[in-house]
């Protein structure tokens, strides 16, 4: 995600990590879920480009040859 542009903030609470900062894990509790769902569109087109879902990619077939 972060290759994708993704902010750190958002990937972390995707991943649903602890904060290690005590300060921002007692005081900062926004949730950011616009952002996680942002997060997650742009992962799942990435992930879609990559495995066939597009016009440039040209599937192996799943026979074993001899």
């Amino acid at each position: 995600m972060g290759n994708l542009g993704v902010h750190g903030d958002v990937i972390e609470k995707c991943l649903n990590h602890k904060e290690e900062n005590k300060l921002k894990r007692v005081y900062q509790h926004q949730e950011l879920k616009a952002e996680q769902a942002a997060a997650w569109r742009i992962l799942g087109d990435r992930l879609d480009l990559l495995t066939g879902n597009s016009t440039n990619v040209i599937p192996f077939s799943n026979h074993a040859s001899n």
